[in-house]
Formats: C-alpha cells, sequence, structure tokens
C-alpha cells in the first residue's frame, strides 16, 4: 500500500552541506544502490552516475509586482537496472521559501508535509524500511535544499515537484527574475557519501528538454521585457501584464529575465555587467508606453527590396515572399512614403521614387505585388544599390525590407564586397532588414546586412507559419515613435557602440 502523502522536514541548519557563493546548480539527484533498507554496500558490475540525467525541466513562474511563485516540475531518469534511493539538491533564492514539494508515483502525486526535522527523520527511516514511498525535504545549508528519495526503480522515471516564492530585487525601476540551469557540479558532499571536504567529480549532468512559462503582472506599466540568457517570446496581455516563454536544451547559463515597471512615456532600463580586473559592459533599454496616439508616430520612408529570381520558384518561395510583401504594404500608414524593387538579374522598380501609402498608393502597391513572377539569376548587389538611391537626406525614418533567399549569382556575389558596396552607397542612414526564405538562405550574407546596417534579419522555413512570422516582423518597424535618437554619456570611455 502507497503512502498517500509525504512527509517534509524544513529547518534551518548551516555547516553540512552548502554551496560556494558562486555556485550555480540545477536540481540534481544524487544516487546509490539500495534495494532494501538499510543499504548494505555490495558489487555491481556497471559504475553508477554521479548524478541522474535530467529528463525533462517545465518551469512555471507567475510574478505580481515583485513577488514570484516558482513551480518546478523535474523528470530524472534512473538508466540502471538497479532499484536506487537519491539525495535531490536544489539550489534555492536566499530570501526564497518553499512552499510545496511532492514526488509523482505511478501517476499520483503525493505531497508533502512540514514536520519537525527529528520526527521527519523518524518517520522516514520507518517509512525506507518498508520500502514506501517517502520524501524528506530539509535545508541543507545557505541557499540549497535536499530531499531523500526513495525509491526509484531502475529504468525508471521519477518526477518531482517544487514550488518556491520570493521578493525580486529591483534596481531603479528594473525587476530582476533568475533560475538556476548549472550542472550541480559546485555541490559539497556530507560525511559517509557526501563529506565536505569531495567535490562531485565526473562528467556534468545531462539534460533533456527544458521548457519555461513565466507571466507577469505588474502594478505599474510592463516594459523592455528582455532576457540576456535564452531567446523568449513575449506575449503582451495589456500594458500591465505579459507572458514569457522560452524552450531550450542547453543548461549552460541560468535563465536570466529583466524588465521594467513604469507609467512614463518611456521607460529607460540599464544592465550592467563587469567582472573583476576588465572592463564592464551596459545594456541600454528604451521603450515607449504602449498607448500612442496616432499623431505620436513618426512617418516613414520604406522600399521593399523582393528577389524574384528562378531559385524563389522552389519549395513555394515566391508565394510566401510575395504574402508577406502584401502584408507589409497593408500595414502602411496614410502618412508614410514607400517603393517595391524587384530584382533578378536586373532590378525593376514599381515607380521612379517613392510614393505616398494613402488608399491608392497602397492600391498600386498590391497589383505591382501581385503581378511578380520568378525568373532569372540573382543580382543582390545592383538591386540594393539601385534601392537606397530612393532615399532622400530628410529627417524621416528609412527603413530598406529585403526579402531574398539570398544566394548572389549575379554580378558582385562575394558577400564582404557586396557589404562594402552597400556601406559605400549609404548617403543618409537607412536600417536595412533581410528576411530570407527557405533552407538555402545564405544567412552570412543577410545577418551581416542586418547587424552592419542597424536593422534585424529574420527567415521563414518552408513549413513554418508565416503569417506569425511576418505579423511579429512588421510590429517591429511599421510604427516608429522615435527618430534621430543621441546618447551623451559625458566623461565616460564607451565604444563599440
Amino acid at each position: 500500500m502507497k503512502m498517500k502523502t509525504l512527509v517534509v522536514a524544513i529547518a534551518a541548519f548551516f555547516g553540512c552541506i552548502f554551496l560556494t557563493p558562486s555556485a550555480k546548480a540545477q536540481g540534481v539527484i544524487i544516487p546509490i544502490v539500495c534495494d532494501v533498507r538499510p543499504c548494505r554496500p555490495r558489487p555491481i558490475p556497471q559504475p553508477l552516475p554521479n548524478v541522474l540525467p535530467v529528463k525533462s525541466i517545465q518551469l512555471d513562474t507567475k510574478i505580481s509586482g515583485q513577488v514570484a511563485t516558482t513551480r518546478v516540475e523535474q523528470v530524472f531518469r534512473n538508466d540502471t537496472p538497479y532499484t536506487l534511493e537519491g539525495t535531490y539538491f536544489f539550489p534555492i533564492p536566499e530570501t526564497a521559501s518553499i512552499v510545496e514539494f511532492a514526488i509523482w508515483e505511478n501517476g499520483k502525486r503525493l505531497a508533502g508535509e512540514v514536520r519537525s526535522r527529528e520526527e521527519a527523520r523518524r518517520i522516514y527511516d520507518e517509512i525506507v524500511r518498508r520500502q514506501k514511498d517517502p520524501g524528506l525535504l530539509e535545508y541543507a545549508g545557505k541557499d540549497l535544499f535536499q530531499a531523500s528519495i526513495f525509491p526509484i526503480p531502475g529504468n525508471s522515471d521519477k518526477k518531482l515537484e517544487l514550488v518556491y516564492t520570493q521578493v525580486l530585487q529591483a534596481e531603479s525601476g528594473t525587476v530582476s527574475y533568475r533560475y538556476p540551469l548549472g550542472t550541480g557540479r559546485n555541490l559539497w558532499n556530507r560525511q559517509n557519501g557526501f563529506p565536505e571536504t569531495a567535490r562531485i567529480a565526473g562528467p556534468a549532468q545531462k539534460f533533456g528538454t527544458i521548457s519555461g512559462k513565466v507571466e507577469i503582472t505588474g502594478r505599474e506599466a510592463l516594459r523592455n521585457v528582455y532576457s540576456p540568457s535564452h531567446k523568449i517570446d513575449v506575449a503582451n496581455k495589456g500594458e500591465r501584464s505579459a507572458t514569457v516563454t522560452f524552450e531550450t536544451t542547453s543548461s549552460d547559463n541560468d535563465f536570466q529575465l529583466f524588465y521594467g515597471l513604469s507609467n512614463d512615456d518611456f521607460c529607460l532600463t540599464l544592465l550592467t555587467n563587469r567582472e573583476a580586473g576588465k572592463d564592464g559592459y551596459f545594456l541600454l533599454l528604451l521603450s515607449p508606453k504602449d498607448a500612442v496616439a496616432e499623431r505620436e508616430l513618426v512617418n516613414k520612408d520604406i522600399v521593399f527590396v523582393v528577389d524574384t529570381s528562378g531559385s524563389m520558384a522552389d519549395e513555394g518561395k515566391m508565394d510566401k515572399a510575395r504574402a508577406a510583401l502584401l502584408f507589409g504594404i497593408r500595414t502602411l500608414r496614410d502618412g508614410d512614403r514607400f517603393n517595391v524593387v524587384n530584382f533578378a538579374g536586373e532590378e525593376h522598380l514599381m515607380e521612379k521614387e517613392l510614393i505616398a501609402a494613402d488608399a491608392a498608393g497602397r492600391r498600386r502597391g498590391e497589383e505591382f505585388v501581385n503581378r511578380l513572377r520568378p525568373n532569372g539569376g540573382t543580382n543582390i548587389n545592383d538591386s540594393l544599390i539601385a534601392s537606397l538611391k530612393q532615399f532622400g537626406t530628410n529627417s524621416r525614418p528609412k527603413m530598406l525590407v529585403f526579402m531574398t533567399d539570398g544566394l548572389p549569382t549575379v554580378g558582385e556575389t562575394n558577400i564582404e564586397k557586396i557589404n562594402a558596396n552597400i556601406l559605400k552607397a549609404k548617403t543618409t542612414d537607412v536600417r536595412i532588414f533581410p528576411f530570407g526564405f527557405g533552407y538555402d538562405v545564405n544567412t552570412a550574407l543577410l545577418d551581416k546586412l542586418g547587424s552592419e546596417n542597424s536593422g534585424i534579419s529574420d527567415y521563414v522555413q518552408p513549413k513554418e507559419d508565416l503569417e506569425v512570422k511576418v505579423s511579429n516582423f512588421f510590429a517591429k518597424v511599421s510604427s516608429p515613435v522615435l527618430a534621430d535618437l543621441e546618447l551623451d554619456f559625458g566623461d565616460a570611455d564607451v565604444e563599440l557602440m
């Protein structure tokens, strides 16, 4: 008969097991063979792993203001044929409090109860002698919790669930959240199996899929939601709420998230980092409020450059480019100006110069795009130079959206020379946004075009959802609020801006 609840002890206890101040560690299980209790040493034909591999991690965090509740679900894998007892370690932020701990067994969730350390240990020892399923959670030193898990059957999974709350730090209106994704190699062991003088040795812990969702609700408007460690997707739900998601298979870096709280028209976030004895770095983020009035938007000049070479006929790339281009034209505002340039062996302009993006202008653009057909080679160099000549020297924001499979075959084909020619042809500040289609796209060329011309590159694969990717792309560039910004750093010595 399985026990219905777990016995959990939480108590302050310093000096046995601890993390060094710089230690990072994802939750780990350190195993020993234990078919029956009490455990008796016996020879085994294969060595045990230092820590059990993690099959998956699911992170679900809810942040209200600066209070975060983190629910972690970890699935560990016992690939050995032996029944194991494991000691589970998890690094907890210093200001955090454990709310809940549970072990899943045969699809059933066995929740923990908080007991005194002495009573929990007594009950635990009694249970393991009967081979039941306990979990003993202990505070094992500053910033580290441990749980004793038994049994972990051979060739099976073991799912654990941990919930803790913490108050997040906020500096100058910027709130920071961190979740540890280290390998557990900085954990110290205890006497008779985990001596303080011995570190865990051997290879790093193996990880499967790591996925996370962070729901943020602020008392003020959320601004500058940013992760320096992972690629994230941010879905805003009004000004004061957002959902952040990420997925990775790498545990090299802790997951870090920053966001600003401000009801001002503009929110400025400054993130700094400096290692001892080295120069420092900073990241400066500036964002306007979401509810920007139409009169506050800045009218822009934009040129759409689309590849109509023969290679664009493969895998439906031309159809995707046409759909993306039509979407971009339809998002233009009446005060904008635009033109469309298609190219193969040579470039063809919709109009000789930029035209107003009013209803008649947008209709003219749609008609031109619908007539485009793939044919000929790919002359990227000449088409971009011709497109840059469309822009004047006025103060309006200037953007060039470049859609191609990125494989130059006509004219200049050397990537370095193409970039040099473009930089030479620019007589005014034009931001270039490359948009690549297909698997054969020359990412080195497009990434360089974007990074060296104050833009960003993006890509659409043949089976990818075009509507989502294109709508996100044009949402970033369609409604500029600020133009011609200048930063004055005073006496600070900065470089690589």
